[in-house]
């Protein structure tokens, strides 16, 4: 409903405030794909969810679909005391929470000798401001409802890990956070600023045109907003005027902004307006009879890492090399088959982009173990793209994802619609159909993702020299 104010809205409103504007005041809708939400809000599927907390006692299931109705039957196991509530409904006026679990611990209340406290179950194995910002809307809600405000809050990892925070802490922050979005929801437009973030927004195309169209600072590659509003204080709001000041002149009109910092800006912005890229610095990298280029497939709803897709590049030529487990049972032999061929290739760097790969690539090793020789390996192999030239090249580019370089170097996917999360989604059908073509359309992608970091390695290596 327009003008409701959920959970899922602070998540909306820190990757674009201008979602919850669009969401809520734009005359036309966007469909909603629930699987694309639970993806965005670092949920799991329900069968996920219940495995997570299989091992409870009195566990009450909230079954009703209209919100209303769910309410209701989530006061009827608050006031009958149940441990555990499973999906329940909180709502007060126009707030309406979904907390994954209420459950109940000992204290006064108006329910009695217990309140509730809530937690959310998340694909995440740290804490993140949006998850905090949640518990603090539900926390806020329990208040009103049972006349206890909790004071911790809780998320719930696959692992079955409990993570906890202050909820006072953590709540000035909060109400800042709420006021902002209670002035959208009441009409007040956000200002323009584009972030990453805002590429999960379904606006984000609209949002794009509108800060193109006026030229808007914030187009910026990894701009701060205190920079922006350092910047437009001081005169300078578009990226063609940024373009066209000199460095002394930065330095005078945003003298809390460090020398280097305006130089970078100011490049990016002459970057953008002449559309071209600027080489700043060496970039080398060692040579190797071998090289191997990595990329990972996940399906964060399942917390499953289903394929390590690797490109070997050697002087025989180029093999793709796919390491696919089609179910979380059979990930550790996945693993184990990519650690064997680690360990057969020790002296070929591993070429990545971004921090994932190696995030995945340690959490496997804790869980399933991993051989000396192929920790070894990956310690001093692995190599981030993205952190190897960041720096000594300027794209005419606002985003610096893999598609968005690629794109720019004359790299082409296959799939006209190859995004991240669109796989996300392509593997939940194969796993529902069995359709071979889906699981094609999967392995294509991959493969195209590591030939795409091999291109861009090449290019970095042809280009970044001065």
């Amino acid at each position: 409903m327009r003008g409701t104010i959920t959970e899922k809205t602070f998540y909306q409103f820190l990757k674009c405030p201008n979602w919850v504007y669009f969401d809520t005041h734009a005359p036309e809708t966007q469909p909603q794909n629930i699987l694309m939400e639970r993806l965005q809000d670092d949920g799991l599927i329900e069968e996920k969810e219940r495995e997570v907390i299989s091992d409870r006692n009195d566990l009450a299931q909230v079954s009703a679909e209209d919100p209303d109705e769910a309410f209701k039957q989530t006061l009827v196991f608050m006031r009958e005391g149940r441990q555990t509530i499973f999906h329940s409904v909180l709502i007060d006026s126009h707030w309406v929470g979904h907390p994954d679990i209420l459950e109940r611990v000992e204290g006064r209340s108006k329910l009695g000798n217990y309140y509730y406290v809530a937690s959310d179950i998340k694909r995440s194995r740290f804490l993140r401001d949006e998850h905090k910002f949640q518990g603090c809307f539900y926390a806020e809600l329990l208040e009103k409802i049972q006349g206890v405000k909790p004071v911790l809050g809780y998320v719930l990892t696959p692992d079955r890990e409990t993570l906890s925070y202050s909820i006072e802490e953590f709540e000035a922050e909060y109400k800042l956070t709420l006021a902002g979005i209670e002035k959208i929801i009441a009409g007040k437009r956000p200002a323009h600023f584009v972030t990453t973030g805002c590429k999960q927004s379904p606006w984000f195309a609209h949002c794009q045109s509108e800060s193109e169209s006026c030229d808007d600072i914030s187009l910026l590659n990894r701009v701060w907003r205190e920079e922006v509003r350092a910047l437009c204080e001081a005169g300078v709001s578009t990226i063609k005027s940024l373009s066209l000041k000199s460095l002394p002149e930065l330095e005078m009109l945003a003298p809390d902004i460090s020398t280097s910092r305006l130089e970078t800006m100011r490049d990016q912005a002459i970057a953008i307006v002449e559309k071209r890229h600027m080489i700043r610095g060496n970039v080398e990298f060692r040579e190797s009879d071998v090289e191997l280029f990595f990329d990972i497939e996940s399906d964060p709803l399942r917390d499953l890492d289903y394929l390590f897709g690797v490109l070997k590049v050697s002087a025989a030529g180029e093999e793709y090399i796919p390491f696919f487990a089609q179910s979380p049972e059979l990930e550790g032999e996945m693993w184990k088959e990519f650690v064997s061929f680690i360990e057969s290739h020790f002296d070929s760097p591993i070429y990545h982009y971004g921090w994932f790969e190696s995030e995945v690539v340690s959490r496997f090793a804790a869980k399933y173990g991993i051989t000396d020789m192929a920790r070894q390996a990956l310690e001093q192999n692995m190599i981030d793209l993205p952190s190897q030239m960041r720096g000594a090249v300027i794209f005419p580019l606002s985003f610096y994802s893999l598609k968005d370089i690629g794109a720019y170097i004359g790299f082409h996917w296959r799939s006209e619609d190859a995004s991240g999360a669109n796989s996300v989604l392509w593997f939940e059908e194969w796993l529902k159909t069995k359709k071979p073509k889906i699981l094609q359309k999967i392995m294509e992608y991959n493969e195209d993702d590591v030939r795409a970091t091999y291109r861009l390695q090449r290019w970095v290596r042809e280009n970044a020299v001065l």
